[in-house]
C-alpha cells in the first residue's frame, strides 16, 4: 500500500509538472507551510501533498507538514500560533470547522479565528454490511435488524464522529433501534464488517469502494445527492427513503485570520487553479474524491451553514459536550 501511495504522488507530481501552465509569477518570498493534523498516508494526506503540486505550480514553495493527533486539533493550533504572517495554512476536514465546536467545551478555537481560502476535493459516507450478509438493500438490512437485536449493531471510526451521528439519524428516521460501535478508526471497524464480526458499519465511502469492488462488503447507501460514479449500482439514502441522510463532507484549506486581504486573495486564486487542473482531477478521483473548487467568499458561506447544520444534530441527538 505505502508503495503504491509513492507511485501515485511520484507519477502525479512528474505529470503536474509538465501539464500545468507556466508558473506566472513567484507569490511568496518564504515557503508555503501546509498543515496536516493526521498521518502520512492517510486520505487527508494524500490530497494534501496533491494539492502541494498544484500550488507550487503556482509559485508556491509548498511543504506539508504533518502534526497529526487530537483528530486534526494539533494542526489547528499550529496554525493559531504562527499568526497572520500568512505563510502557514491547514488543510482540514470541513467538520473540524462545522462539527467539532459542538462536540468539546473546551475547544480551544472557532470558525471565525481562520481565513477560508477555498476547497480541494469533497466525499460523502457509506453504509455496508459483510459479503456473507442477507442484507441486499439498507431496507433488508433496518428489517434484519428490527427481528435481531444482533445485527442491529454498526461500526464507526469512532464516538462523536460524523459517522456515529448518521447512524443515530437514521436509527431516528427509521424507527429502528440500533448500537453503535465506536472504533479507533474507519480501517478497524472494516476489518471487522470483511471478517463477519461486525454486522455493518459507517464510513467514508472512499475507504469502502476498493472492499466493494472485490465483493468483500456490500455497500447498501451513500449520503451523495446521487450515485456515485464510482459505485453507480448503490443507491443513496434518499433514493432508499432517507432523504434527510444526505451529506458531503469537503477539505478546506485555512489560513490564520490575521492573514492580509492580498495574501488570501492570491493563496483563493491559486487554490482555484491548482484544483482546476485536470491532472489534480484524475489524481482526486484515482483515490474516489471528488475534485471541488470553492472560493473564499463562497467557502465562509458555506462553513457558517454547515455549523448550523451540525448545532441542530448534536441538539437533536442528546450528545453531552466533552470538557
Amino acid at each position: 500500500m505505502q508503495a503504491r501511495r509513492r507511485q501515485f504522488l511520484g507519477a502525479f507530481g512528474a505529470a503536474l509538472g509538465c501539464s500545468m501552465l507556466p508558473i506566472r509569477r513567484l507569490y511568496a518570498s518564504a515557503p508555503l507551510r501546509m498543515l496536516v493534523g493526521f498521518a502520512p498516508g492517510g486520505a487527508v494526506d494524500l490530497v494534501a501533498r496533491a494539492l502541494a503540486e498544484g500550488m507550487r505550480a503556482q509559485g508556491y514553495t509548498t511543504i506539508v507538514e504533518n502534526k497529526s493527533g487530537a483528530g486534526g486539533r494539533i494542526a489547528v493550533d499550529a496554525l493559531l500560533a504562527a499568526g497572520g504572517e500568512g505563510n502557514s495554512v491547514l488543510l482540514t476536514p470541513s467538520t473540524n470547522l462545522t462539527l467539532y465546536p459542538h462536540l468539546y467545551k473546551n475547544l480551544g478555537y472557532a470558525p471565525h479565528d481562520f481565513t477560508p481560502l477555498g476547497t480541494a476535493s469533497e466525499f460523502v459516507f457509506g453504509f455496508a454490511v459483510g459479503a456473507d450478509s442477507s442484507a441486499k438493500t439498507l431496507q433488508d438490512f433496518l428489517a434484519l435488524a428490527q427481528r435481531d437485536a444482533r445485527m442491529a449493531v454498526y461500526g464507526t471510526p469512532g464516538a462523536g464522529t460524523v459517522m456515529s451521528f448518521l447512524g443515530a439519524m437514521l436509527a431516528k428516521a427509521s424507527h429502528v433501534a440500533l448500537t453503535a460501535i465506536p472504533y479507533k478508526g474507519g480501517s478497524l471497524a472494516l476489518s471487522d464488517t470483511v471478517g463477519g464480526t461486525l454486522p455493518s458499519l459507517i464510513t467514508t465511502l472512499p475507504n469502502l469502494i476498493p472492499m466493494h469492488k472485490t465483493g468483500k462488503i456490500r455497500i447498501l447507501a451513500t449520503t451523495g445527492t446521487a450515485q456515485s460514479p464510482s459505485v453507480p449500482d448503490v443507491p443513496t439514502f434518499a433514493a432508499a427513503g432517507y432523504p434527510a441522510l444526505t451529506m458531503t463532507e469537503y477539505f478546506a484549506l485555512l489560513g490564520h485570520k490575521d492573514m492580509s486581504r492580498e495574501a488570501a486573495q492570491t493563496l483563493s486564486q491559486a487554490v482555484i487553479d491548482a484544483v482546476g487542473s485536470p491532472v489534480f482531477e484524475q489524481a482526486m478521483r484515482q483515490l474516489y474524491f471528488q475534485p471541488k473548487t470553492t472560493a473564499s467568499e463562497a467557502l465562509t458561506q458555506q462553513l457558517d451553514k454547515d455549523y448550523a447544520f451540525w448545532n441542530q444534530i448534536v441538539q437533536d441527538s442528546g450528545y453531552t459536550p466533552e470538557i
